[in-house]
């Protein structure tokens, strides 16, 4: 604004010059007075106009940003810094990023500030895109570092630039590329594929439940046979020859009968010849041969 000022004053000096070169008559005298009055009282008021200016520019660099405690002059520095030093790094070519980050010759001295600072572009490159413009800045400061932070938009998303500086050198430490803040489609797109993926997974778990519920008949059929492997094998006993039947001795019944075993004495004694006197009857058993009677 002040160049375009400068000239105008300029441009009107000139006009002075010219209009009192110019000869005429009386009226011709008037009108060039009148015009140089004009022109002059312009000429005051343009000098004003940039004079006040150059005051509130002058003022307003020597202003004190509350937030950060530095200048406006200092910060509108910063910021143009770290503006021109994006623009130096997004426009290296593929070949001079790779010529830089692994150079050649042995000769070729890296920086490790600005190698870092290619290598983080190189890295951002494919996500964020070609670098398109400068949205805005923002300056922090700490003890040791001043931080500009810088959003700028690349052809695939919006991404931030942090360069970071030492407070006492004031060289440049890092410059470092991310992703920025997302659109709101990309936003819903990242929602839409997060809720998609959700639905997936709980519908595969149901399914897993459910097929699981239904072997429960038989694990418990897998569980038995496990058991049974690894119970130890017995020997096969051949069943025990059955015990042959006793022979039971059948005891008659001894007759209880006087008369019976008087009768029976009486024919002993007559087949021997012998006198009753001589043998008691005890018992009388059956002879399964049929022999007779046995005493």
């Amino acid at each position: 604004m002040r160049k375009f000022k400068g000239f105008l004053v300029a441009a009107a000096a000139a006009a002075l010059l010219t209009f009192s070169m110019v000869p005429a008559g009386a009226e011709s005298e008037t009108e060039t007075a009148a015009a140089v009055t004009e022109i002059a009282e312009e000429t005051e008021a343009a000098a004003a106009e940039a004079a006040e200016e150059t005051e509130a520019e002058t003022a307003e660099a020597a202003a004190v940003d509350p937030t950060t405690g530095l200048l406006a002059s200092d910060i509108a520095t910063l910021q143009s810094y770290a503006e021109g030093m994006i623009s130096q790094i997004v426009a290296l070519t593929d070949d001079q990023v790779q010529e830089y980050l692994n150079p050649s010759s042995v000769l070729v001295t890296k920086q490790d500030n600005m190698t870092a600072s290619i290598q983080s572009w190189a890295d951002n490159k494919g996500t964020l895109g070609e670098f398109q413009n400068v949205n805005s800045h923002e300056v922090r400061v700490n003890d040791k570092s001043l931080i500009v932070e810088t959003h700028a938009a690349f052809a695939n998303q919006e991404g931030v630039v942090t360069t970071t500086l030492n407070r006492d050198t004031l060289n440049m430490e890092s410059m470092v590329f991310s992703t920025g803040a997302n659109s709101f489609a990309q936003d819903m797109k990242e929602a839409a594929l997060n809720t998609l993926m959700g639905l997936c997974i709980v519908f595969f778990v149901l399914v897993f439940l459910s097929f699981l519920i239904s072997r429960f008949a038989y694990i418990a059929k897998l569980e038995e046979k496990f058991k049974n492997r690894k119970a130890p094998k017995q020997p096969v006993s051949t069943p025990a020859a059955a015990p042959a039947p006793a022979v039971q001795e059948v005891e008659e019944e001894v007759v209880d009968d006087g008369e019976l075993i008087a009768v029976i004495a009486a024919a002993i004694a007559a087949a021997e010849g012998t006198s009753t006197d001589g043998f008691v009857v005890r018992s009388i058993r059956k002879s399964n041969r049929n022999r007779g009677l046995r005493v």
